[in-house]
């Protein structure tokens, strides 16, 4: 494995990155500025003052060529010096922390005395900027280890989506509804905050309505209908790439036919099914060609017929009587959100590739389309075609399957991934093509398929835009520390079968 080194002006925190990273994969690091002072029996400032800094840098260089922890945090000045850095590059992997340049001066100010050279950062701001990789307030950094252990998967998104929606409309209390647990991700937080609005709008009366959606397509597709069929002219508020993502107005929403193209989202066909319901006239929708991901429609028919609402299946669509209601269903258990495959995907993937994880949580067998991915993944080892036109969110992680393993595996339906929160087809070729250096593009999906290919990797990786993984699972970094280990590495193994991927 490429020895990490930590690279920056003085005081950007280099050597509590190196701790933290040490703890966390149990992987020794070394502070060269400390073995500076270990092995001349000086502080630096002492060095400086009694040798001056030419001998300092001549120790430091000495030092840079002798340590041999995986981790190791640099001077601030270390790679000034043009073979210092090419020892660095050619030896290891140097990533530069970009810090807060008044927080450095902030400590550097604080630290009075013990740094001999004060704030450089201004004047060697062309230097560190001069290196490739940089490590950013939203950058998570992997090591090449082994995932072993047991997780538990978050409440399915997609299924949470539907149970909220009808709850809201069987006229749950808002207060039952805005209950949400701490590790809730943005998706489903939005979907409440938005059933909010609409629910205060209609208890005061109101015509209008303003719905913040975040990022949550599932949240505008779904709730815009439902918010025309309770007579609300709603306005949205749309965040990041959903506001370039494909929308249909149903603004003059009325019963009878509507016509669905079905190959751009099963998501317009349940916001329909969840508002059609509710008008006074019968209604059809009639889908103007194939649906895709029929997985999510199946499963929103599952909700709404445990809410009393009665659909009928016709040969190009479904019809569905007017003037219906929404009923609380008798049992609890219809209330009760499974288990998430879409985020269990990128463990089941990570075991294909040589993992020990244990999935908690899934139920099987489920209408949740990502409960495909054993299958897929077996198909994969065997180097057969993968159709992911029925789960296309489960793409990232296969592809991550399929380069790690060598396959000669074609993925078949994948027009729509393009529509996703990013052009998942470009990410994922982004990523192949600089998998060390990762730009998730703001993509929850594609951080998280990195981070399982970088396990498998002979150098740290850089994945920038880490954050966004709370659109879907806030507590993935989590549950992949606990899972860490990088005493080893994954042994890839040869063609699996589904029974072995660690569903528990």
């Amino acid at each position: 494995m490429k020895r990490l080194y930590l690279y920056g002006p003085p005081a950007s925190g280099k050597s509590t990155l190196a701790r933290t990273l040490s703890r966390k994969y149990s992987l020794p690091y070394a502070d060269l500025d400390d073995v500076i002072t270990k092995e001349s029996g000086m502080p630096i400032p002492r060095i400086f003052a009694d040798k001056g800094e030419a001998a300092f840098r001549k120790m430091e260089s000495e030092a840079l060529r002798c340590v041999e922890a995986p981790i190791v945090a640099l001077g601030g000045g270390t790679l000034l010096d043009a073979q210092n850095r090419a020892f660095a590059e050619n030896n290891g992997f140097v990533a530069v922390i970009d810090a807060d340049p008044d927080a450095i001066a902030r400590r550097i100010e604080a630290s009075s005395g013990t740094r001999p050279l004060g704030n450089k950062l201004k004047e060697r701001a062309a230097h560190y900027a001069s290196f490739p990789h940089h490590i950013g307030e939203d950058t998570r950094i992997i090591f090449p280890c082994r995932l072993e252990g047991t997780v538990k998967v978050p409440a399915s998104k997609s299924h949470l989506h539907r149970l909220l929606t009808a709850r809201f409309l069987a006229g749950e209390p808002l207060s039952s509804l805005l209950s949400a647990s701490e590790d809730e991700c943005e998706d489903i937080i939005a979907t409440r905050r938005c059933l909010a609005a609409i629910g205060e709008a209609v208890k005061n009366g109101a015509h209008e309505a303003v719905l913040d959606c975040g990022e949550s397509g599932s949240t505008l597709r779904f709730l815009a209908p439902v918010a025309a069929a309770l007579g609300l002219k709603a306005s949205f508020i749309r965040r990041g790439r959903l506001a370039e993502r494909p929308m249909m107005d149903f603004s003059q929403l009325k019963s009878g036919v509507n016509e669905l193209p079905g190959n751009v989202s099963s998501q317009f066909a349940t916001g329909l099914l969840f508002a059609l319901p509710l008008l006074k006239g019968d209604s059809e929708i009639r889908f103007t060609s194939p649906l895709q991901s029929r997985g999510y429609v199946d499963m929103t028919l599952d909700v709404i017929r445990a809410f009393g609402i009665v659909v009928k299946e016709t040969p190009h669509g479904f019809a569905i009587p007017g003037s219906q209601k929404y009923v609380l269903p008798a049992d609890s258990a219809d209330l009760e959100p499974e288990g998430d495959w879409s985020a269990a995907t990128f463990w089941l993937a990570a075991n294909a590739l040589g993992h020990d994880i244990k999935v908690e949580g899934l139920k099987a067998p489920s209408r949740q389309p990502d409960s495909t991915v054993p299958v897929s993944l077996s198909l994969i080892k065997e180097g057969k075609m993968v159709d992911v036109s029925g789960a296309p969110d489960s793409y990232p992680a296969l592809a991550v399957a399929c380069r790690a393993i060598g396959s000669k595996t074609v993925f078949t339906g994948t027009e729509r991934l393009r529509l996703k929160e990013s052009d998942r087809l470009a990410a994922m070729e982004a990523v192949f093509a600089s998998p060390t250096d990762v730009d998730s593009q703001n993509d929850h999906r594609i951080a998280m398929a990195s981070a399982i290919f970088a396990t498998t990797l002979d150098s740290p990786v850089l994945i920038h835009g880490a954050g966004s993984v709370a659109k879907s699972y806030p507590a993935f970094w989590t549950h992949l520390a606990a899972l860490s280990s990088a005493t080893k590495k994954p042994k890839i193994p040869p063609c699996a079968v589904a029974a072995e991927y660690g569903i528990i």
